[in-house]
């Protein structure tokens, strides 16, 4: 009888031990993965630079075969050089030199541009045109300005600007006698050719600053 309650003991203190070992062995058993924390820190997202406005892309010439003897050819590569400086201080607007060409030579090169207007410009003695006679070594330089749509080649706007100039001898602008500081006569030329400028740029609904005059 002993025996038998000593078995029956050893017995179930065998299954105890067992069943702890299961138990233990569940629980070292890799569990399910932690659940993933999203960062509370929100990722910024790029803020897109607005695209650059498109570029107003103009060539210009000049006509330099319409000339007079009361303008030096000097003048023409002045204008010309002074409008397309005056003409890149829009920052919208990117000009470049189309050299010596006429209307006819401007409205041909326009239809060859599939982005770029076309602008010509033209110089010429009021004084000289009219038969009148130069008073006082003074004379009006004129500036006329035509431009011109790509592609198509059609005439869009046109105009002129007036500067008064003083001239000596032939075929020279120079100071009037006893008036005027040194580079007045330069000063009428630049004037002359900023106001084409700025008038060409109004023609686009653009404006640059005062403050940015020769």
């Amino acid at each position: 009888m002993k025996k038998r309650i000593l078995f029956s003991a050893l017995l179930l203190f065998a299954s105890t031990g067992a069943l702890l070992a299961q138990s233990g062995r569940k629980s070292t058993s890799p569990s399910s993965p932690p659940a993933t924390t999203t960062s509370t820190t929100e990722t910024k997202t790029t803020e897109k630079k607005p695209a650059a406005a498109p570029k107003l892309q103009l060539r210009v010439g000049i006509d330099r075969r319409a000339t007079f003897s009361t303008v030096p050819f000097y003048v023409f590569d002045t204008v010309l050089d002074d409008v397309i400086r005056r003409l890149g201080e829009a920052e919208i607007v990117f000009a470049t030199s189309g050299g010596d060409m006429n209307r006819s030579d401007a409205v041909k090169a326009a239809k060859q541009e599939k982005d770029r207007w076309v602008v010509v410009l033209e110089i010429r003695s009021i004084y000289a045109d009219t038969g009148q006679q130069v008073k006082n070594n003074q004379d009006e330089l004129a500036v006329d300005f035509t431009t011109i749509e790509p592609e198509t080649g059609k005439i869009k706007r046109s105009g002129q600007t007036h500067q008064h100039i003083y001239q000596t001898g032939r075929g020279g602008i120079t100071l009037p006698p006893k008036n005027g500081g040194a580079g007045y006569s330069e000063y009428s030329i630049k004037q002359a050719a900023l106001e084409a400028a700025d008038r060409i740029l109004a023609g686009f609904d653009i404006t640059v600053r005062q403050a940015s005059r020769f």
